[in-house]
């Protein structure tokens, strides 16, 4: 089934107008001015302010989802997939500006309408994670006891790191020492770097 064209439209004009000027500041009416298309038009579509956002999160999940994806169908070794992983996850959200915008603290106690979206996201990626630290056990690449935890432990930590890195533009400042911390996590999850 095809996208509509007019919906898809609005979404990639939102995404603009909300990355420019933030949620609170942008209006449906500006949305509709910049699409060249009725407000009716837009209450089509979105049912509100929130919900034209909601599909503007949305698709930067999306493409985040799809990036992801291809590291683990593309990379056969573990821990190639593994690294890919975290720095794909990185360098992709760093484009993300919507999603930024729901950092913020006092944007996350206001909205909850994001609530839904940011869990799904969550356990796609817990599970994808997971897929990966089970196939490097599998294949003896990785010792890890408890494959879904270690995931969920490694998601937290790049969750983490996201405001410092996204919110006060630090990514290019740190990227060397984030690809040394990788190495690190990656070595303590290989099997012949621990102890007999």
């Amino acid at each position: 089934m095809n996208a509509d064209p007019t919906r898809e439209k609005i979404v990639k004009v939102a995404s603009r107008i909300f990355g420019k000027y933030g949620f609170q500041k942008t209006t449906m009416d500006e949305v509709a001015r910049t699409a060249h298309k009725a407000k009716g038009s837009i209450y089509y579509y979105f049912s509100s302010k929130e919900d034209l956002f909601l599909a503007v999160v949305g698709r930067e999940m999306d493409i985040l989802r799809e990036a992801l994806l291809r590291v683990t169908e593309k990379e056969a070794e573990t821990t190639n997939m593994i690294r890919n992983y975290l720095l794909t996850r990185m360098k992709v959200l760093s484009n993300a500006v919507n999603y930024h915008e729901t950092l913020k603290a006092d944007f996350l106690e206001t909205f909850e309408f994001l609530d839904e979206l940011r869990s799904e996201f969550d356990a796609f990626e817990v599970d994808l994670l997971s897929g990966i630290l089970q196939k490097g056990v599998e294949e003896k690449s990785f010792e890890v006891e408890n494959v879904r935890k270690t995931a969920q432990v490694i998601i937290l930590a790049m969750k983490a790191i996201e405001i410092p890195f996204y919110l006060q533009n630090k990514i290019v400042e740190y990227e060397n020492t984030i690809v040394e911390l990788l190495d690190i996590l990656i070595r303590g999850l290989e099997k012949d770097s621990r102890s007999p």
